[in-house]
């Protein structure tokens, strides 16, 4: 980083966005919150992809899962991302 203040200035900021408890809400067509959870499923799937935050994003697929895919072939498909064996 070349600001040396940048890091202490974005720990204030992610605090201070962590402690807001304001719900947001945007507009989203139900194929692109099924391409968010394909997208979420494959980064969660990383080794690497540990910690708190994967914790949240799991949470947000899981809850996506259940808006676009509650039952059906989209609901057997969305199960299937989360399981390696079902990788091509």
């Amino acid at each position: 980083m070349s600001d040396p203040n940048l890091l202490g200035r974005f720990s204030e900021e992610l605090t201070r966005l962590a402690d807001n408890p304001e719900v947001l809400s945007f507009g989203m067509t139900r194929k692109e919150m099924w391409v968010i959870l394909c997208q979420l499923q494959l980064s969660l799937r990383h080794p690497q992809n540990t910690g708190a935050t994967s914790l949240i994003a799991n949470d947000i697929a899981r809850r996506l899962q259940a808006i676009v895919a509650p039952s059906g072939a989209l609901a057997e498909v969305a199960e299937m991302g989360w399981n390696p064996q079902h990788d091509a």
